[in-house]
């Protein structure tokens, strides 16, 4: 028999799992963990013999005997949390205490050692007593109480309490199961059913309301009708914990066999082969990010969903240290390394051989039209693999260089191409073999990469440089311009454009024009030497390197490579997010590969690691619990509590705090703010601390909000209230005082002049009235002078930058429409001319006139210089906007200008872009004039709208 728990999400397998452990070496206070629990406010909890210990994810925070906490024994057996952020504490020598907002409240002790407690629904408090049975306390506002402590067990140890979605009470113990608040309260259930006296070690109900009860004899389950067993597996073994995931998965925790785990009828075990610190288990808990806690009898835990999981020789792999993989089928992967061929399939290692004593260290793979795959090795030429059998094709007898082959590649016209460490040789279908080397205009003979472009040309990765192939035409890319690239490590290509791996970075080959632009240290990337990229097909490019894997934006690369983007953002993943080894292996292709599902497939030093690229690409929806874990000012500690004065001295505040997050703790990001001081938020990066020094008297509030990578900030819900206090000589009354007084001393000496001054105020008033229009007049035309066009009374270039600065700032907030025009007038030079500068001058006052007739609330119209005006242009969307400026430009160009001139007529090209192209107000105008050049190359006399893939 067994019990099967419906899922509510995909189990993952536990292999999958990357796994974390804490010992006393880690700063754990002991290596028993009795119990787990986590508050609401997100921190993790663990009890211990020496006290409990709070967890942030960097560090252990201990609680310990003290009048303060009301803990009266350091050891510890019992935390249960509450939804009121609350937690109960309890163990040796019978002390109970609780943490709640109000700080720690000491409860009356217990007569023994408490092993566990509850708070039911009604308030009243439950406890099991080493030895003594189960007793409650009413609650103390109830009606009926009556008594502080009664006894509903006497005389047994009482190991677990529970009380089900019923609000019945049942306590597992040393002689079987029993309901307290039931008609039969002293009876054991399970002797009920016909089972004998079992010690009952933990409970669990389950969402279908079927209580799970542990045993030292296996596990049992209990219905209205019936008990039994949970399943046959684990009838004879000595059962501790229970938890139920949020997959739907049931954890078992045993005395001596370590964990199990049921989904679906299904038993997977974790023991101290697979890395737990002891196979007895104390306590497990299931955390708010979905990371499951293992307490054992030797340290700590915690199986974590990891961005990676790494196939090695211990999930079935033929050797750890793989140096190339490739798809074959929908479903499957190659896998090669220095002991031979593994094959990959439902999440299943194998030995890819029929023969599974053939051993030969494999280096390259390629793609065969006639099946299998072709496979490339160390020491024995060129092979292929097909139906589980490896054959020989070619090798140094049959013409090739040497027999260490690092590239394979089978064209398009079914030319092989292989790749040696002495030179690169072509088999034709026919079976004509030519070799390429540096005497034939190869930068090197040592061959590390093959592509083929969509154009047929063949690319040549070496370990001096890059040479394509087209027709036999040896061509070289000279990479050494970017910084000095050397080794072309590998290539992705895609219509266009050819991405090439190098010891200097990622650098884009552009088709059209043979362009080189370069993605390295220069533009932000914390590394020079990549092996290989490759596209997961929605937004990224995933680098691998001797440090790890590097994902980037595509869209932000090829912005780089054009010159439109200054720095590249990235994410970086190493040991810590589920691979073996950081060390992704190159230098032999292919060494990373993506598949048709989604995953990504990398050769490491320790395996092959792979990860789900639309799993990392999703932003994490939880929002990351922050505490402010501390404050001092001056060096000295404050107490916490939402709210301060701090005196007039004040010099240095310091606040520490922690977002609550456990999966990757150490790449939690910060920002700060103190308002009052600051007007917008402070980045912190991985900072915990933020100081202030020499704040002004006054009042302020303090802000702190987290976020892992990518996601989005959480909600900044910590706030601390201050005031910094003033001196005596800075409060408002004091100054007030101060004032008058100065005020009244001025006073009297004033007075007696003032008649005196009365002759000398008459002269000098009409003076500083002269004076005063004067300046006012000069203020004026200099104010003019400095934003209007002296020509045509319009804006000049300087007054229209801040307009369009403050306009794009306000519509990139209002997420609202902006188009920027910047027209010229055709063949200017020709009507001055034809016709004079002074009719020319005309000209530009006309068109002048006619914009401005356009100015109002929604349209901005400026001289830019020369022929060249500006419109700006809100509230209109793509073709309202297009139709607006084309009747602009047939209004000018049918306008008649014989006053100026017999003949003349008057055309004008413009060029737009919106402002939701550009991340900068200056990027806009340099995309609004590639549009006019545009205009101006494709016949004036024209709009032209900026798009990117033009």
């Amino acid at each position: 028999m067994f019990f099967s728990a419906s899922l509510t999400n995909a189990a993952t397998p536990l292999a999958d799992y990357f796994t974390d452990t804490w010992s006393t070496q880690d700063g754990l206070p002991h290596n028993s963990i009795n119990a787990i629990a986590q508050t609401s406010d997100g921190y993790l909890w663990f009890a211990t013999w020496e006290g409990v210990a709070r967890y942030n994810g960097r560090e252990f925070r201990f609680y310990e005997r003290s009048t303060r906490t009301g803990i009266i024994d350091s050891g510890t057996r019992a935390l249960v949390s509450d939804n009121s952020n609350g937690l109960w504490v309890a163990g040796a020598r019978g002390g109970i205490t609780y943490r709640g907002k109000n700080g720690w409240q000491p409860q009356l002790d217990a007569k023994s050692m408490v092993n566990y407690l509850i708070h039911d629904r009604d308030g009243n408090l439950w406890v099991a007593v080493e030895g003594l049975g189960v007793f409650f306390r009413p609650n103390p506002d109830s009606l009926n109480h009556q008594n502080d402590e009664v006894w509903v067990l006497k005389n047994i140890s009482a190991y677990r309490l529970l009380e089900d979605s019923q609000g019945r009470i049942w306590a597992a113990t040393a002689k079987g199961l029993f309901h307290l608040n039931g008609e039969n309260s002293k009876e054991d259930i399970l002797g009920q059913h016909g089972l004998p006296s079992l010690q009952v070690n933990s409970l669990l109900e389950m969402p279908d309301k079927q209580l799970i009860i542990a045993t030292n004899k296996g596990a049992y389950i209990l219905s209205k009708e019936n008990i039994k067993p949970l399943h046959d597996e684990i009838a004879k073994e000595a059962i501790t914990t229970l938890m139920l995931d949020s997959s739907g998965s049931l954890w078992l925790g045993t005395i001596n066999k370590g964990v199990m785990r049921l989904t679906n009828g299904i038993i997977e075990t974790l023991d101290t082969q697979q890395g737990l610190p002891n196979n007895r288990i104390l306590s497990m808990l299931q955390d708010l990010e979905g990371s499951i806690w293992i307490g054992t009898n030797g340290g700590l835990m915690r199986l974590r969903n990891a961005p990676f999981t790494t196939f090695t020789k211990d999930r079935g792999l033929v050797g750890n240290y793989v140096r190339s993989v490739m798809d074959i089928d929908q479903d499957s992967v190659l896998v090669g390394s220095s002991e031979g061929l593994s094959v990959i399939k439902d999440n299943k290692a194998q030995n890819a051989l029929a023969d599974t004593n053939s051993s030969l260290s494999v280096l390259s793979f390629g793609k065969r039209k006639g099946g299998g795959a072709w496979v490339g090795t160390y020491l024995h030429g060129l092979m292929y693999w097909q139906n589980r059998v490896l054959t020989p094709y070619l090798d140094q007898q049959d013409g090739l260089p040497n027999n260490e082959i690092r590239a394979v590649l089978e064209d398009s016209q079914n030319n092989l191409w292989i790749g040696t460490t002495n030179g690169l040789v072509k088999k034709a279908p026919d079976g004509e073999m030519r070799t390429y080397s540096s005497e034939q205009g190869l930068p090197d003979n040592y061959i590390m990469a093959l592509a083929e472009d969509e154009r047929g040309q063949i690319w040549v990765g070496t370990g001096l440089g890059v040479t394509v192939l087209s027709e036999d035409k040896v061509s070289r890319v000279p990479i050494h311009s970017q910084e000095g690239a050397g080794y072309a490590f590998g290539f992705w290509v895609e219509p266009g454009y050819v991405w090439i791996t190098t010891d200097r970075g990622l650098i884009r080959y552009r088709q059209q024009d043979g362009q080189l632009s370069l993605v390295g240290r220069s533009t932000g990337l914390p590394i020079d030497k990549l092996f290989q990229v490759v596209y997961d097909g929605k937004d990224g490019l995933w680098l691998t390197s001797n440090r790890g894997i590097w994902r980037i934006s595509y869209k932000a690369a090829h912005s780089i490579a054009n010159g439109q983007q200054q720095n590249i953002a990235f994410e970086h993943f190493a040991e810590s997010d589920g691979m073996a080894s950081a060390q992704a292996n190159g230098g032999s292709n292919p060494a990373a590969v993506a598949t048709p599902d989604g995953r990504l497939w990398f050769a490491t030093a320790k395996g092959v690691s792979t990860v789900n690229s639309q799993d990392v690409s999703k932003k994490s929806t939880l929002q990351l619990p922050i505490v402010i874990e501390s404050l001092s000012v001056d060096g000295r500690p404050l107490p916490f509590n939402k709210q301060a004065e701090l005196p007039a001295n004040t010099n240095r505040i310091i606040f520490n705090y922690a977002g609550l997050g456990y999966v990757m703790s150490s790449r939690i990001e910060y920002r700060t703010r103190l308002v009052g001081f600051e007007k917008d938020w402070a980045l912190r990066g991985k900072s915990t601390v933020a100081e202030y020094t020499n704040l002004a008297p006054g009042h302020y509030q303090f802000l702190v909000s987290a976020r892992y990578p990518y996601s989005d900030w959480n909600t900044a819900e910590q706030v601390f209230d201050f005031e910094v206090l003033p001196h005596f000589w800075q409060r408002l009354g004091v100054q007030i005082l101060f004032v008058l007084l100065v005020l009244a001393l001025f006073a009297g000496a004033m007075y007696w002049r003032l008649h005196r001054l009365k002759q000398s105020e008459i002269r000098l008033k009409a003076i500083i009235d002269k004076q005063t229009h004067a300046l006012r007049q000069k203020s004026e035309d200099f104010q003019r002078q400095a934003n209007e066009d002296d020509l045509t009374g319009l804006p000049n270039r300087r007054a229209f930058d801040r307009l369009l600065s403050a306009r794009f700032a306000q519509v990139k907030q209002d997420n609202t429409q902006l188009m920027l025009v910047i027209m010229d007038i055709d063949h200017f030079k020709k009507i001055n001319d034809n016709y004079s500068h002074l009719a020319g001058d005309k000209v530009i006052q006309s068109l002048a006139k006619t914009l401005l007739r356009l100015e109002g609330t929604n349209v901005h119209v400026a001289r830019w210089g020369g022929e060249e005006f500006t419109l700006v242009i809100e509230g209109l969307d793509e073709n309202a906007a297009l139709t607006y400026c084309e009747a602009l430009r047939k209004s000018i160009e049918i306008t008649t200008y014989k006053d100026i001139a017999p003949g003349l007529v008057m055309t004008i090209s413009m060029g737009g872009a919106f402002a939701h192209q550009a991340e900068h107000y200056q990027d806009l105008l340099k995309l609004a004039d590639q549009a006019l050049y545009r205009a101006k190359d494709r016949g004036r006399n024209r709009i032209e709208l900026w798009h990117d893939d033009v």
